[in-house]
């Protein structure tokens, strides 16, 4: 019977799938949401930082310019401060090396020296609050994931979702589930219809959806509706989605208008090569 509930939310949940993509088929690390991206003040458009995120530690690279006007990159090596929070620090560096154009390159040649620290707070999916200091100057900013490309969700996609509902007005459909499921996506720019086939003890469940979607760095992000076969409806929404060739993630807040539940879940879905 909740398994029936649940194919709602999982069609809502394709509605958003369908919609972006990046780099990188996990939302997360282990440790937190992945911050791997390139992130910038879309007000000071010309500066950025890049940050590869593994685990609990962080390599970043700040690209900016020194007193002069000249280019200048310094990089961070963060290791991850609180268990509870998405937060990095650690020390920041200053490198030269030899000229690109003088033929062989020569490691000997490269000198790196520390120049401050750096701290980098998740304060959102999308948001940060990155500070950092060179040699006593200190600077803090306001950051957030650069979109580049809208992403291509289109394909048909073997999937499996774990979802926890509560509230539901039947408490028999309150609990943690796993399922499995066929969803399949047709994307054309901003603009996404997915229609998503579960199979619970009876017969099979179609939920259909259209939605917007918004890119948000190498992640996406769905405010949607849907609706299913059965007579289920309600609300959704869907972040950290993002994909790579043949897979893609996501996670998903819903509320059926049905039944009262509140959803939250992940899903992940793989093309069959």
């Amino acid at each position: 019977m909740h398994t029936i509930r649940y194919r709602e939310m999982l069609c809502a949940l394709a509605l958003a799938l369908a919609v972006f993509g990046m780099i990188g088929s996990a939302s997360a690390t282990s440790a937190n949401t992945d911050v791997s991206d390139i992130w910038w003040n879309p007000n000071e458009s010309g500066w950025g930082m890049q940050m590869v995120n593994t685990g609990t530690f962080v390599f970043a690279t700040i690209y900016v310019y020194g007193p002069n006007g000249s280019p200048t990159w310094y990089t961070g090596q963060l290791d991850k401060t609180a268990a509870a929070q998405t937060a990095y620090a650690g020390p920041l560096f200053a490198t030269t090396g030899p000229y690109f154009g003088s033929g062989s390159f020569n490691p000997n040649a490269v000198a790196g020296r520390q120049v401050g620290t750096m701290t980098f707070v998740l304060t959102n999916v999308t948001n940060g609050q990155l500070t950092y200091s060179v040699d006593g100057v200190v600077v803090n900013k306001t950051v957030q994931r650069q979109p580049l490309t809208l992403d291509n969700y289109s394909g048909n996609y073997i999937g499996n979702a774990t979802y926890t509902d509560s509230g539901c007005f039947n408490p028999a459909f309150n609990g943690t589930r796993t399922e499995a499921l066929k969803i399949g996506i047709t994307q054309n720019g901003q603009s996404i219809a997915l229609v998503l086939t579960a199979q619970p003890p009876s017969a099979p469940v179609v939920c259909s959806n259209i939605g917007t979607f918004s890119q948000l760095g190498r992640m996406g992000q769905v405010f949607g509706t849907y609706s299913c076969t059965h007579g289920g409806f309600g609300t959704v929404t869907f972040f950290e989605m993002n994909n790579v060739p043949y897979m893609f993630s996501a996670r998903y807040q819903a509320h059926s208008s049905n039944d009262g539940c509140n959803e939250v879940g992940e899903i992940n879905g793989l093309i069959p090569r």
